[in-house]
């Protein structure tokens, strides 16, 4: 179905897998191996380019030269270019004893020797047709996201048929399948996925598909990348990264060796407001993450290893779209006045606190990014104390609500300063104040951000009930572990989590004979809606009284 409405739109050819209604896609892109590749060609043949990144002497000598130093396992030699020389070996080599070996005839690079470079490919496929690949595209899948694995190479991967191909033939290839046009025909593909529903789009790119990633990620047409052992990408190209982005790198690697990575990381790290992991897998070489052998249970942890950190961050993007409309539409007049309640220290945190206080009863109620102060979540609070719940605002935020449009504190640093596992951690001492005070059965609501916080209550076992409002941040992992009955009520128009998110919810926990559970999607309402609706538009009003209504009787069934 999505297949076709690409297909019409995209003249490319594509792998899809995951839910064609899914509003969150991710975009694998392959190696140079390409869509068409054999999933075995040729093992045992490998390829060397040495690489002298300054003036050599003697270069036209060095071919003859090395064709001398190992000819047994030598097949062919080729000078590329001024710069560089092609070797292709019967078997793999120690690429530094190898340098050494050139050292020590003389051939050096003006300055510095060290710059010399040895990068070994082998050409076992990785690309589009690969198992391995589309095993992970599968993975993708099944955590909620729609997957398209293109084929921008074309049908014309690099393939090498046979040990004599001459090996000038990859600049060849190269220059006939440049990551430029890769990168546009991306573009296009993500159109298509938007024009069709598609709300947030993350990819990932592999080797040579890193840096067609790298140019996505240049630009606001996704809201997540990462790199696997990535070519050809430079510090320029990280110092325009404008998403979250995460970069995972081999200790064994001379297309991008650790101390490029480690570059890549100082480079980010110097952008503020910058969102970025890198990480550099120990004992791995280039192409760890789709080229090992299913036969090898090492190498296979540590391929999964790197797709489990790729999903994650993916989902982590999710965070990136709260700097658009649904999260941080209509903010709220914040009042710190507002409310029959009082304000004053509980638990060690400064709270907005309402009903009777002897109540045996509580709720805790944890707000969105625009924290405690909003008159309509107080207004709620209000409510839910004249239902009989003695109720505690706390203000997680510590004074610091998000600001709309603040230019001096976008959103992806202001949700670096307020971590949701920290809230957590606070919400741990309200939680034994109300206890101490003779409360017996706890209730708890999370809206947006404040979810992320209710749904680690309900993983504890600190409460008796949870809510979940338009959440975001929560996992399948997350809803896994959840130990007490829960409803979450969610939004149809929600790309933090989409209608097809929250169904995966329902199904977890219809698995979980032991949690009574609760899951609705509101039509026609968008994410925030039982927040920051407007009191003089009577339908809004409508719709988010009865999600509170459905909040009140969740409460008044499970916390007695």
């Amino acid at each position: 179905m999505l297949r076709a409405m690409l297909t019409d739109l995209v003249a490319l050819t594509h792998h899809v897998t995951g839910s064609p209604d899914s509003k969150l896609a991710i975009a694998l892109v392959s190696d140079f191996f390409g869509y068409e590749a054999p999933n075995l060609r040729y093992m045992g043949y490998y390829i060397m380019k040495i690489v002298f990144m300054r003036y050599l002497h003697g270069l036209p000598k060095i071919s003859s030269m090395i064709k001398n130093m190992d000819s047994k396992r030598i097949i062919e030699t080729t000078d590329s270019d001024k710069n560089s020389v092609f070797i292709q070996f019967k078997a793999s080599v120690d690429a530094k004893s190898f340098i050494e070996a050139l050292k020590s005839k003389g051939i050096s690079s003006e300055g510095a020797a060290d710059q010399a470079s040895v990068g070994v490919v082998d050409n076992i496929s990785c690309g589009y047709d690969a198992p391995n690949l589309r095993k992970l595209a599968d993975k993708s899948a099944a955590a909620g996201f729609f997957v398209v694995v293109p084929d921008f190479l074309h049908g014309d991967p690099y393939v090498i048929k046979n040990p004599e191909r001459r090996l000038e033939g990859f600049d060849v290839w190269f220059k006939d399948h440049g990551t430029d046009k890769g990168a546009v025909e991306a573009k296009s593909v993500i159109e298509a996925l938007k024009s069709r529903g598609v709300s947030s789009v993350g990819a990932a790119g592999f080797c040579w598909g890193a840096k067609v990633v790298i140019e996505l990620a240049k630009t606001d047409i996704i809201q997540a990348a990462v790199l696997l052992h990535p070519s050809f990408v430079t510090n320029e190209d990280i110092n325009e990264v404008k998403v979250p982005i995460s970069i995972l790198g081999a200790e064994i690697d001379i297309m991008c060796p650790p101390e490029v990575v480690k570059q890549f990381e100082a480079v980010l790290a110097g952008k503020s407001g910058a969102e970025f992991l890198v990480k550099i897998f120990p004992k791995v070489e280039h192409g760890w993450t789709v080229r090992y052998d299913v036969g090898d249970e090492e190498a296979v942890k540590k391929a999964e290893e790197a797709h489990q950190d790729l999903l994650e961050w993916i989902s982590k993007g999710k965070k990136s779209r709260m700097a658009g409309p649904h999260c941080c539409s209509n903010p709220p007049t914040l009042d710190p006045s507002y409310g029959v309640g009082s304000v004053e220290e509980f638990g060690g945190i400064s709270s907005y606190v309402t009903g009777d206080p002897r109540s045996k009863l509580a709720v805790l109620l944890v707000s969105d990014a625009f924290g405690y102060e909003a008159p309509n979540l107080r207004k709620l609070a209000d409510k839910a104390a004249a239902a009989g719940f003695f109720v505690v605002v706390p203000d997680f935020l510590h004074g610091d609500p998000y600001v709309h449009d603040n230019p001096n504190k976008p959103v992806q640093v202001w949700i670096k300063e307020h971590d949701t596992d920290k809230a957590f951690e606070e919400a741990k001492p309200v939680i034994e104040a109300l206890k101490s005070k003779g409360v017996s059965a706890i209730g708890a609501a999370g809206f947006c951000w404040g979810a992320k916080v209710t749904i680690e209550l309900a993983k504890s076992g600190f409460i008796q009930a949870a809510v979940l409002l338009h959440p975001s941040f929560v996992t399948l992992d997350d809803i896994k572990d959840v130990k007490v009955p829960i409803s979450v009520l969610g939004a149809e128009i929600d790309p933090l989590s989409p209608p097809e998110l929250l169904k995966q919810f329902e199904e977890i926990l219809a698995a979980k004979s032991e949690v009574d559970f609760f899951v609705k999607i509101f039509p026609k309402v968008a994410h925030g809606w039982t927040m920051r609706y407007k009191i003089e538009d009577e339908e809004a009003v409508k719709k988010a009284e009865e999600a509170h209504q459905d909040m009140l009787e969740w409460f008044s069934k499970h916390v007695k």
